[in-house]
């Protein structure tokens, strides 16, 4: 009787999640194509509240599913009320929803499985600290509130995804049913990738543009999505895991697909943090592992170099055809990139870096304990180049906190990641061991690309950073569960 009203509650959250991705999927579609609807925003929003306050797990398989297919549409979708913008989108609705049912769960049930721990608390300051610097900057150094707000609501709101996480996903089934759903958007992409090999352009590409010439067949944040699925379907593969051992050519299928489309956005500084985080995983895996590493490794690489010789017989075939077009504009375009790795100083966008930091330090460094608040901007000028520059978007999230919210802003952040990591290295349970790898790897992804984007700044990059630390600091408390 018991498991049965169990498996009846499981099915009502997954059902919940639908039902939320098809009512707010409409009205994302519907804005797509016809521009912004109320009569389709009101119910859909209202349906996708009310689901997602009264199952928050729903509510956050949904946020999930949908920033993956839609990312920016659905979390930087804004709405006016005559000339007047309003900045709460329907990810915010959602997470306020999540939020309130998770808290009112919590206080009625009292929950005695949750423990708070230090990490907890550092991070619990972290978003006292945002909330004193926003009203700060914004009323008393009269910086931006635009802007002061848009980091405070970066640093503060989304993470608090990292405490809807950890409150609400208390079982192995939880997670199963979460990596389930993030792996549904990820195969739900190839369709993306289809589609940017068949158009010539990737779709929403114009978004982010590059910095050198060329086409992206994939858009930069579907690319990291699809980086974050190929991390834990590598390591679960390179275990053996008994979860995915019958579906195991349709996931070497897909590790392929997804290598197409993350080549495919020409995000260099995901190359680069898929090699560090490579590397860690190797490191990491047992000896017996490393192997079945290696072995997917090869055979990754081979199918790759053999589906590029397929694609360049077939355009030598038909030189004229749009295929071979867009096959030498990707190939110029990777080898131009990948050029650009080994001569950094050629390279526009390095040079762009490297005189915005230059000159974000140079505000900063008169107030290094508390930084310069938030909401502000630097000037930038060379011989070439001058210009207004966010300090949000310096393109270095590690950057970006140091100089807003100095030493003790960065130093919470940094001390908050290091002791919730520590806690699941020390975790050794052999069943979870691959959700143990896939998470750690997943952070180390997070960690490296810090270096190169504005993902802090940028909810729809931060999103699973935070969701993933979530779930970093509950794992080691589901060694019982089933």
């Amino acid at each position: 009787m018991e498991k049965s009203i169990k498996k009846n509650h499981i099915y009502g959250e997954t059902l919940g999640a639908i039902f939320i991705i098809i009512f707010v999927s409409l009205f994302i579609l519907s804005n797509l194509l016809y521009g912004f609807v109320w009569p389709v925003y009101i119910p859909a929003m209202v349906v996708g509240f009310f689901i997602a306050f009264s199952q928050p797990r729903s509510g956050l398989y949904a946020i999930i599913f949908l920033t993956i297919i839609f990312e920016r549409f659905f979390t930087l979708q804004s709405f006016f009320i005559g000339k007047v913008e309003y900045k709460l989108y329907p990810i915010d609705i959602l997470l306020i929803a999540i939020l309130l049912g998770t808290l009112i769960t919590y206080f009625v049930e009292k929950t005695k499985t949750v423990k708070w721990k230090l990490q907890d608390l550092i991070l619990l300051f972290f978003i006292l600290i945002n909330i004193i610097y926003f009203f700060f900057s914004a009323y008393v150094l009269n910086t931006s509130s635009y802007l002061a707000f848009s980091s405070f609501k970066n640093y503060a709101f989304y993470s608090l995804l990292y405490f809807i996480t950890f409150l609400q996903i208390r079982n192995i089934s939880d997670i199963k049913r979460l990596f389930k759903f993030f792996l549904a958007g990820a195969i739900f992409l190839i369709g993306f990738i289809i589609f940017g090999i068949l158009n010539g352009e990737g779709l929403w590409t114009e978004y982010t543009p590059l910095s050198t010439s060329g086409v992206r067949i994939l858009a930069f944040t579907h690319g990291l999505y699809l980086s974050l699925a190929l991390l834990p379907t590598l390591i679960f593969l390179s275990l053996k895991s008994q979860k995915i051992k019958k579906y195991e050519k349709i996931f070497y299928f897909l590790l392929i697909i997804w290598s197409v489309g993350i080549i495919g956005t020409m995000m260099r500084h995901i190359w680069v943090a898929l090699t560090i985080t490579l590397i860690f995983i190797y490191f990491f895996l047992e000896s017996r592992s490393r192997k079945n590493f290696k072995i997917i490794i090869i055979k990754a690489l081979f199918s790759l170099s053999v589906l590029a010789i397929l694609i360049f017989y077939l355009t030598t075939l038909f030189p004229h055809s749009k295929i071979s077009d867009l096959t030498y504009n990707v190939l110029n375009t990777v080898r131009e990139r990948t050029e650009s790795l080994i001569d950094i100083n050629s390279d526009d966008s390095f040079s762009w870096r490297n005189l915005v930091w230059n000159s974000a330090y140079q505000s900063y460094r008169h107030t290094p304990l508390f930084g310069i608040g938030t909401g502000r901007t630097i000037y930038v000028e060379n011989e070439y180049y001058q210009d207004f520059i966010e300090v949000r978007n310096i393109h270095n999230s590690y950057l970006a906190i140091l100089i807003q919210l100095g030493i003790m802003g960065i130093g919470l952040f940094l001390t908050f990641i290091s002791i919730t990591s520590r806690d699941l290295i020390k975790f050794n349970v052999l069943d979870l061991r691959h959700y143990k790898i896939s998470l750690l790897s997943i952070l180390v992804f997070y960690l490296a690309v810090f270096l190169f984007q504005p993902y802090m700044e940028t909810n729809l990059l931060a999103l699973f950073f935070w969701i993933n630390l979530g779930l970093i600091r509950v794992l080691p408390e589901l060694k019982d569960s089933k």
